[in-house]
């Protein structure tokens, strides 16, 4: 019996060990949502991996990106395989294994948009949208209000490219998501004029790198925080914000 409680204790020992020991390597999900994380031609790309490869370089780790679809992203991080998750918005289902830092990483304006034609209008009231079908991307989280709202009709779909598609034809009334990542998706599928963005947002919110609480990463997420804090001051992030044509107040509150 001796024995098998140091048996126990060592493997508990070594398993919280080799946590909290800072990572040479870490494995880096993310999900296709051009322009803040996305894979073009077999590469990571994107102005949130760009800069966290920056961040993770000046901590002097390693990275190992991989695109997966955003339910698997979360899925991985719950589970422990994976270390980081660029980028999420901060729910309280989510901090029960997501390390969220302090500092944020970008800001997400979520709309309503739909078929250029359409007579739809959004007064903020999600409660006259409920006779319509509405797009949205399956496992993301549109803010606490619209979550909740379990009157609406929501068609989950499996990324931005599909939810474009479906509104830009007519097949859902609705879609929601991301101004900045609808624009990016229906200009590359040359349907941006098919589409009209109703003009009041369902929210504003920031985005974070978060880090697994499985592998109890709390402390890389918070010296990750520190370094991004300093990098956002620099001309190298402003460079990467312009690259994918963004500016430095479009992501400052």
């Amino acid at each position: 019996m001796r024995k098998h409680l140091m048996i126990i204790a060592m493997v508990v020992f070594m398993c919280v060990s080799a946590g909290y020991a800072e990572k040479d390597m870490l494995h880096v999900v993310y999900t296709q949502w051009e322009p803040y994380t996305y894979q073009e031609n077999d590469k990571d790309s994107g102005f949130e991996i760009e800069t966290v490869k920056a961040v993770i370089g000046k901590m002097g780790l390693g990275s190992k990106f991989e695109q997966l679809p955003w339910k698997r992203c979360l899925m991985t991080m719950e589970n422990g395989q994976a270390d980081v998750l660029v980028s999420a918005l901060k729910t309280p289902e989510r901090e029960k294994f997501l390390y969220y830092p302090d500092e944020f990483i970008s800001l997400s304006k979520t709309v309503f948009f739909t078929k250029k034609g359409s007579p739809i209008q959004f007064d903020g009231s999600l409660e006259n949208l409920k006779n319509y079908t509405i797009g949205i991307i399956r496992g993301f989280s549109y803010g606490d209000a619209f979550d909740k709202a379990v009157y609406l009709k929501k068609d989950e779909l499996n990324n931005t490219d599909i939810l474009v598609k479906v509104v830009s034809v007519g097949r859902n009334d609705l879609g929601a998501e991301n101004l900045a990542v609808i624009t990016a998706s229906a200009r590359k599928q040359g349907v941006l004029e098919n589409i009209r963005f109703l003009e009041k947002p369902i929210h504003s919110q920031k985005l974070y790198v978060v880090f697994s609480k499985v592998r109890f990463l709390e402390k890389t997420g918070s010296k990750f925080s520190e370094i991004l804090r300093e990098f956002k001051k620099t001309e190298d992030y402003r460079k990467i914000l312009e690259k994918y044509g963004m500016k430095v107040s479009d992501m400052t509150e």
